[in-house]
């Protein structure tokens, strides 16, 4: 008796996975503003990372006289040391640290698909651009090739700089900060990154990062039609 209740428990739920319609969907966040306080939802590779992201408006603290103007608490400032009250105090750090420019890395995001018109986000740093021979940038990539690419103005204040994506709706994409520079301007700044709907409403990550039962990335198109 319990074996045949416990295969119709089974094929119950196979055709719950398989049979309703793929709109069934849940959500999951995503790590854009960094304001979890460590790289959730990113990897990184080289050292460039290893103090990021940093906490507070940092340039300040050392006098540097361009403020951040980062989104929240958290941020990537690759030039800065200083991972705030809690965290950075544990670690021996101090308002007003830097690393400098010399340590060199990549942090590249999870994957989500491209659902608005455009991409906007904050940036700042070097001007060393995608494809000069030490670049300091942040690339939107798809299967590998860098398809937008964006650069600081030699300056920490960052400002919001946005790409156009329609033409690449419907492809699964990553977000890859490069700071391959050990000279002067670096590093780039980053932060607070959204996909934008036509009408220039920020679309909710949850809705970007929605998948269904079976695990697929944002199938829930009817859900999403509005932000077309």
């Amino acid at each position: 008796m319990k074996s045949t209740f416990f295969s119709l428990m089974m094929l119950s739920t196979l055709v719950i996975l398989f049979v309703l319609p793929v709109n069934l969907a849940f959500a999951r966040a995503f790590n854009n503003d960094f304001e979890t306080g460590d790289l959730t939802d990113w990897e990184k590779e080289g050292t460039a990372f290893d103090f990021q992201p940093t906490w507070g408006d940092n340039p300040t603290a050392r006098n540097r006289g361009q403020p951040s103007k980062h989104q929240g608490d958290w941020w990537l400032g690759l030039f800065e040391k200083y991972q705030g009250p809690d965290k950075g105090k544990a670690l021996g750090q101090n308002p007003g640290g830097v690393q400098h420019d010399a340590p060199q890395g990549t942090l590249t995001s999870i994957e989500f698909k491209i659902i608005g018109a455009k991409m906007n986000f904050l940036i700042g740093g070097g001007n060393h651009a995608w494809g000069t021979p030490a670049p300091c940038c942040v690339n939107l990539e798809i299967n590998g090739k860098v398809e937008r690419t964006a650069t600081g103005a030699a300056t920490e204040t960052m400002h919001r700089a946005e790409w156009d994506v329609s033409d690449l709706k419907g492809k699964v994409a990553r977000l890859v900060v490069v700071d391959k520079n050990s000279g002067g301007w670096g590093h780039p700044n980053f932060d607070d990154v959204h996909q934008e709907a036509a009408d220039g409403r920020n679309i909710p990550w949850d809705l970007v990062l929605a998948v269904d039962a079976r695990g697929k990335l944002a199938v829930s198109w009817a859900q999403m039609k509005k932000y077309y």
